[in-house]
């Protein structure tokens, strides 16, 4: 019975992990778009009142269950230990890619009055946000395919490799095409 608490919690964690990124994307696309001081303030209340309480509470409800799975029951396989790995990752980039950025954005975003400054949407547009985002989320569809699927420790790694680049990938292309595109219109 412990078992299947243990896992409707850690199912429970990832459901709240995904929350978290899709309101994280919602709001960033909403601050990426905010021209003035009081759209850009809602969306960044929005993105880290609940991203910054939901996406740690769930990261540890995944880890909490999932170590007791493994402890109890599934002991330390490849699949396990690369998706272990793999939070550690996910939480990095969540808090270099995007944490660091937003913490020094915020502040500014707090004291805009009326219109932002260029700079500050520029701040708000940098490349490096949608990219840790789209990494994060590869990240955590490659996590449930391990779960899944349970592959060897190398094929996991091969996995959760390709899903980082899948990510860097997609942020390359939608940089790049927000770029193509404002250059064409002027």
């Amino acid at each position: 019975m412990a078992y299947h608490i243990a896992l409707y919690l850690h199912i429970l964690g990832a459901f709240g992990l995904i929350a978290a990124i899709m309101v994280e994307a919602i709001s960033l696309r909403g601050l990426r778009g905010a021209t003035g001081g009081d759209d850009a303030r809602m969306w960044l209340g929005i993105s880290r009142g609940i991203v910054m309480r939901l996406a740690p509470a769930s990261l540890g409800l995944i880890l909490l269950s999932g170590l007791y799975m493994m402890a109890t029951s599934w002991g330390p396989r490849g699949w396990i230990l690369a998706a272990l790995a793999s939070l550690v990752l996910l939480a990095l980039i969540g808090a270099f890619g995007t944490g660091l950025r937003m913490a020094r954005v915020g502040p500014a975003i707090g004291g805009a009055p009326g219109p932002l400054s260029d700079e500050l949407r520029g701040k708000l547009r940098d490349p490096i946000l949608p990219t840790s985002l789209l990494i994060r989320s590869a990240i955590v569809l490659a996590i449930a395919l391990l779960m899944t699927v349970k592959p060897s420790g190398l094929a996991s790694l091969i996995i959760i490799v390709l899903a980082v680049g899948i990510g860097l990938l997609a942020g390359q292309l939608t940089g790049r095409s927000r770029h193509e595109y404002a250059a064409a219109i002027g």
